[in-house]
């Protein structure tokens, strides 16, 4: 029952490849045509637009209305969205190819993960990059942090890590994908999932392979937990599927989109009564389901 699409938000010009909720309850995407755009769902205002130096491939809100992208530029910007100057008030420079995943650490670090096959932790205070984490061989294309503080990685190495950040060090190395390892989410039961280009869902259990979920006929791109009952999906096959914690049943796909879903997110703000989940894709959209 439910997860109709109820509203489709149109403006970016170019596909979008990354979508958050703020603390605020807006929406923030960043999208390839080098832009950001701040929505309100409750009056459909586009709201501001902050003009980017290149593709947008991953936002993080480190505090209130201060926000960070990682970009194509190899970089990665501090954005000020509660004041009127748009302009961007410190790059992290470090990285030397694009930046797919930023994640915060705690009140004062956050990570990202980069095309150019590491993880850097930043001190946000300090401005500055507090170590790296090297171990994955190709591009990491997902970061997640557990919720026992060590942080979680997807590469197309076709590894999924487990990293104590605190000490640089690589602690879990997941194998069993056969194909790039697009994105990772940890249930709230403790359960690591892993969505792949080789089309399949993996779950893990005290780094084991306990389970092979199929169905989406493309690329695994994206993934929320909705609540203690169901995680969605979405992929390069335009649909979102959701899945049954427990018996690893679909139990439902989400058709609308017209190309790749990117980025699938549940919507926690009280105004959406957490039953509402939303998603982006190239085809320059995003859907409120």
């Amino acid at each position: 029952k439910g997860f109709d699409c109820v509203k489709t938000l149109r403006g970016h010009s170019e596909k979008i490849v990354s979508l958050i909720e703020l603390s605020s309850g807006k929406l923030i995407s960043g999208s390839y045509d080098n832009s950001i755009r701040i929505w309100d769902l409750n009056n459909d205002d586009k709201g501001l637009i902050i003009n980017e130096n290149g593709k947008v491939f991953c936002i993080l809100e480190f505090e209130k209305n201060i926000i960070l992208t990682g970009t194509s530029e190899n970089c990665i910007n501090l954005w000020d969205i509660g004041s009127s100057n748009d302009s961007c008030v410190y790059s992290f420079a470090g990285h030397e190819l694009w930046i797919n995943a930023l994640v915060k650490c705690n009140n004062t670090c956050f990570a990202s993960a980069s095309n150019d096959a590491s993880i850097k932790i930043w001190d946000y205070f300090k401005l500055n990059c507090a170590s790296t984490l090297k171990g994955h061989v190709d591009c990491v294309l997902s970061l997640i942090l557990l919720k026992n503080n060590n942080l979680c990685s997807g590469g197309a190495d076709l590894t999924t890590r487990i990293w104590e950040w605190e000490n640089n060090s690589c602690i879990a190395i997941l194998k069993g994908h056969t194909k790039w390892v697009k994105c990772v989410l940890e249930l709230d039961n403790g359960i690591i999932v892993t969505g792949s280009d080789d089309k399949t869902i993996k779950l893990w259990e005290n780094n084991l392979n306990i389970a092979t979920l199929e169905g989406h006929n493309h690329s695994v791109r994206t993934f929320c937990q909705i609540n203690d009952k169901y995680f969605a999906s979405g992929s390069f096959d335009c649909t979102i599927k959701l899945w049954e914690i427990n018996t690893w049943k679909c139990i439902k796909t989400l058709y609308g989109h017209e190309s790749n879903i990117i980025c699938v997110i549940c919507l926690k703000s009280k105004t959406y009564n957490n039953k509402m989940i939303a998603s982006c894709s190239n085809d320059r959209t995003i859907k409120i389901w």
